[in-house]
């Protein structure tokens, strides 16, 4: 069964200039929202100069993916659908070890649930980021994961909290 991941009760929509992306903290099973007032609860800072109309589809705890057990995927928190581009996000506020092996899976594994069902060569920019509220800029010790991530989805993994829409 193809997946959806346009439906329009995961979506939300804005064209503030500066926005969050937030998602609650464990053991909540809701999805990840956008937030225009709120900095405090921002994981992700969203730069978006141009005022252009963004997309937020939430994926984690919105759109159902099951696996031919029936259980369910690993997925990543949200995607960012503007112009003709897609940004896909994981959002963690952690402060432990392993936060970026296990994210970069995630969006990994979203990203070839999305190529299966929809035909990336229509999009211009297909982007990917890992945001930690607690580590914004992880710099070490990274090469090996993002370099796996490009080999895997041939798509940059970013390891930012801020996003700058281009």
């Amino acid at each position: 069964m193809p997946v959806d991941f346009f439906i329009s009760g995961c979506k939300s929509t804005t064209t503030k200039d500066q926005f969050g992306l937030c998602d609650d903290p464990p053991p909540a099973n809701n999805p990840a929202y956008i937030d225009e007032d709120s900095s405090e609860k921002w994981i992700a800072e969203v730069k978006n100069a141009g005022e252009i109309l963004v997309n937020f589809h939430a994926i984690d705890n919105c759109i159902e993916i099951l696996r031919p057990d029936g259980s369910m995927e690993s997925r990543c928190d949200c995607m960012l659908h503007f112009n003709n581009s897609l940004i896909f996000a994981e959002l963690k506020d952690r402060g432990y070890r392993g936060w970026i092996a296990k994210g970069s899976k995630q969006i990994s594994n979203i990203i070839r649930i999305f190529k299966e069902n929809y035909n990336v060569n229509e999009y211009d920019k297909i982007e990917a980021y890992i945001c930690n509220k607690q580590r914004p800029l992880a710099r070490t010790g990274t090469n090996t994961t993002v370099q796996k991530f490009r080999d895997e989805t041939g798509i940059t993994l970013k390891l930012d909290r801020n996003i700058k829409l281009e």
